[in-house]
């Protein structure tokens, strides 16, 4: 870059980053007082899985939202279904069945850890394609794969959500006070 462009491309810098703040663009991880989203993630405490699968979706979730361990004294517990469908996408004129789509929802809840009242509940759902050939280990190992990345990708919705809803949790907290004390109709 030579050195006549960079007042012009320091002065873009600063007013797209001032258009990001005026539209309410605030980082998830940020390093504030108000970072209450991240400090959240670490007392959350998540279900036991109940089959493979749920165990995938459990490691996955550890790994984005405890990276640090299972907290000593969790405040929720995140508890979660998972159902499955394959259906065919690709049927060629032989009726042979060449790609298959793998949908996966979520429903996911989550938890006081000491009343087990539900504070936040949603779903995810993710898809996945995969091709299907001849050979069944190949089949296998592709619907696996397929699998993995439905589980990841659900994972992943589920935390952009759950930082939402501790962003947010403040501004819903002192709304549903304001109510109790009958301030707000």
């Amino acid at each position: 870059m030579s050195w006549s462009r960079l007042p012009r491309t320091l002065l873009i810098g600063v007013v797209l980053t001032g258009l990001l703040a005026a539209c309410g663009f605030r980082p998830l991880y940020r390093q504030d007082s108000d970072t209450a989203s991240v400090v959240q993630f670490s007392q959350i405490a998540i279900a036991q899985p109940d089959d493979r699968v749920s165990q995938q979706l459990r490691n996955h979730l550890l790994d984005i939202l405890t990276p640090h361990g299972a907290p000593e004294r969790p405040r929720y517990l995140l508890d979660y279904r998972i159902t499955e469908s394959v259906g065919s996408v690709f049927v060629t004129r032989t009726e042979e069945i060449t790609r298959n789509n793998l949908q996966l929802s979520v429903s996911y809840y989550l938890r006081d850890y000491e009343t087990g009242v539900a504070v936040f509940s949603m779903s995810a759902t993710s898809q996945s394609s995969y091709n299907v050939t001849q050979a069944d280990y190949a089949n296998l190992i592709s619907e696996k794969n397929a699998r993995e990345r439905a589980l990841r990708d659900a994972a992943e919705q589920m935390r952009l959500r759950l930082g939402n809803y501790f962003d947010r949790k403040p501004q819903l907290d002192e709304l549903k006070r304001q109510k109790q004390q009958g301030s707000v109709r």
